[in-house]
């Protein structure tokens, strides 16, 4: 929990600074949809109420991720009790929160924690249904794949995605087809009213996007860069195959040793997850490149859930196919190694570039403060980071910013400078040379 802030977290504080028609109306000029912004705005605007402190509000939108993580892992562990597996004890906690990518997110000033508890709820609500067969958990789970689609695209593409293959499962189980089919076009009818400035954002990426160009490495990447966190560097693939290869164990432990129910649910979520990623790479390839890794984190946290739940199982069960008092300590040897390396690399990672510029950046908001001149000249030549991160800041002490032949595409990643000055209202528009 830090007062520093990266780009995208720069971005949505700047938006939720804005009152909720204007967050729609410029969030339209991005490439995101809004439920995310207006659902933060909302919690901000009840718990820090009694202060302006921007240093203060960002520790609560960070707060406010953590939150959200913690009430998707209650809803998956409610999910897989109702699958037969205990759920919440020691080893899920520690072993999901310290995975690669969840520690990050959980905390991020983003719409990926939210987007995640909405997925989770979706595939709560259908295994619901799949054991009582009650009208009202199709709808709710329509209800929450829609507001998922209104939070992150590719959490739109997750959601139908589960709607679709749970449509054929209980086909096979002979239950009302026609109640999830039905769901499903009443999931894409509630699309409609964003889905015209969905086709505006899609133009908007088609003709100019900071996403590279589909190649070999990309498409490895989509699929391992979220098992190694996104600052590992070269070994982040490396550490990834160790990881995914400790899971591929743990998911045929899981065939030969738990119950038909969860079996079934964790080849959904395996699915999903592949379907997503390569949802995302076909389209890349098709039109333009629009999908990275982290797009696909809301259903990767819930695979993670789930391998986290078959180490814990493993645990309990000791003495089993496939498993016996060496291999499971193993198992448990090598995942505490790995969540550690995870640990203290984004420990450090977190520390040098956030904690550590938490009192630089204290520092310089009290000098803005005193200086008389109501315009702040910032210096064009430092990061986008911390360029962007000082124009924030420097509106919530109510002072306008001065950046001399500044490019826009460095902070939105396209050159669009209505959304750049209008968004940031603070900045003056920078001067020609």
């Amino acid at each position: 929990m830090h007062p520093t802030i990266w780009r995208d977290e720069s971005f949505t504080m700047a938006l939720v600074s804005h009152n909720y028609g204007d967050i729609i109306r410029l969030d339209s000029m991005d490439v995101h949809p809004p439920f995310y912004y207006i659902t933060l705005k909302f919690f901000l605007s009840i718990t820090t109420f009694w202060t302006n402190s921007l240093f203060t509000q960002v520790i609560f939108a960070r707060l406010f991720s953590y939150i959200l993580a913690v009430l998707t892992f209650l809803v998956l562990s409610k999910t897989v009790r109702n699958l037969g597996v205990p759920g919440a004890n020691a080893i899920q906690w520690a072993g999901f929160f310290l995975a690669p990518s969840i520690m990050r997110y959980s905390t991020q000033i983003r719409m990926y924690a939210l987007a995640a508890l909405l997925l989770a709820l979706v595939l709560n609500q259908l295994q619901h249904y799949d054991n009582s067969q009650k009208i009202g958990h199709i709808f709710l789970a329509v209800f929450f794949a829609s507001l998922a689609s209104y939070t992150h695209y590719f959490a739109a593409v997750a959601a139908g995605w589960m709607l679709f293959i749970y449509f054929f499962k209980f086909q096979l189980n002979r239950y009302d087809g026609n109640a999830i089919l039905r769901g499903i076009v009443v999931f894409l009818v509630m699309f409609i009213p964003w889905g015209i400035v969905a086709i505006s954002q899609i133009k908007q990426v088609a003709s100019s996007y900071w996403i590279p160009a589909v190649n070999m490495d990309s498409i490895i990447n989509n699929f391992i860069n979220l098992f190694s966190d996104v600052f590992t560097g070269n070994g982040g693939q490396f550490y990834a195959i160790i990881l995914i290869v400790m899971l591929i164990y743990s998911v045929i432990w899981a065939y030969l040793n738990m119950s038909n129910k969860f079996k079934s649910t964790l080849t959904i979520v395996l699915l999903i997850y592949i379907l997503t990623t390569l949802t995302g790479i076909v389209i890349s390839v098709a039109v333009r490149p629009i999908y990275i890794a982290r797009y696909s984190y809301p259903i990767y946290a819930i695979l993670m859930f789930f391998m986290m739940t078959i180490i814990a199982q493993m645990m309990r069960k000791p003495l089993s196919r496939m498993a016996n008092l060496f291999s499971t300590s193993v198992v448990a040897v090598m995942m505490t190694i790995i969540l550690g390396i995870n640990v203290g690399f984004l420990g450090t990672n977190q520390f040098n570039n956030y904690v550590l510029n938490s009192s630089n950046l204290a520092d310089a908001v009290e000098q803005y403060k005193e200086n008389p001149n109501n315009v702040i000249h910032l210096n064009p030549s430092q990061s986008p980071n911390t360029i962007i991160e000082k124009v924030v800041y420097i509106k919530s002490i109510n002072k306008r910013v001065q950046i001399k032949n500044f490019n826009v595409a460095r902070i939105l990643g396209k050159d669009n400078q209505k959304l750049f000055y209008q968004l940031f209202d603070n900045v003056d528009k920078s001067p020609s040379k």
